[in-house]
């Protein structure tokens, strides 16, 4: 492993949280892939007026490219109230997870993202301010295998804020609206498709703001 990982990583609306550290070449993989994914399913939908079609097109390419789908399943919607930040309420949804180590990941990538000014403002444009986001926690599983569990989120609020994940929202008028799939990387798929990953990079310029740690 690479103690120079970043804690996270921005890139669109994707807000990516890394468990431990990954491998150069892991990190690359995953921030190239899950970039051609948002324009590949932004392609075919309207993310933010047909978050269902989006989604399940961005699960397609994701597997097509090598990351194979748990249970091939995407979880249903489910609804929850929001009271104080929406930080707060991601930190303590990782915390409650078996595994404990992704609520300290949580933590680090969000002291990581607040003061850096370029990742939040990018995050705020390209979700329009949390109408549609994505967390993405990232962690090694049983024989290094590379896991991701893609937390597909809507914010519904009366007003919109900059920084939204640090504004301190009021219960019962603010909603946050979310589903989940879980992948696991099958890395000879993916070098069979690296030349295409390679040739798709090249015609994104989709930013990707790495996130040190503090």
């Amino acid at each position: 492993m690479n103690s120079q990982t970043p804690a996270g990583m921005v890139t669109g609306h994707n807000l990516m949280s890394f468990i431990e550290d990954l491998s150069l070449q892991d990190l690359d993989d995953l921030t190239d892939c899950t970039r051609i994914a948002t324009a590949s399913a932004d392609m075919g939908h309207n993310r933010f007026t047909n978050s269902q079609l989006w989604f399940e097109e961005y699960a397609n390419t994701l597997d097509f490219l090598g990351w194979s789908l748990h249970e091939g399943a995407i979880t249903t919607r489910t609804r929850t109230d929001v009271s104080g930040t929406v930080a707060d309420y991601l930190v303590k949804s990782a915390q409650s997870m078996q595994n404990r180590q992704q609520g300290n990941a949580m933590i680090d990538t969000l002291d990581a993202l607040k003061p850096n000014q370029p990742a939040t403002l990018s995050l705020d444009r390209e979700s329009l301010h949390g109408r549609r986001f994505q967390i993405i926690p990232a962690s090694y599983g049983a024989q290094n295998n590379l896991s991701i569990a893609v937390f597909h989120l809507e914010l519904t609020v009366q007003i919109e804020r900059t920084g939204f994940l640090f504004w301190e929202w009021e219960d019962n008028l603010t909603k946050l609206v979310q589903q989940r799939a879980v992948f696991t990387l099958n890395r000879t798929k993916l070098e069979d498709r690296r030349q295409l990953l390679d040739k798709k990079i090249r015609e994104i310029t989709l930013p990707r703001f790495a996130l040190n740690r503090q």
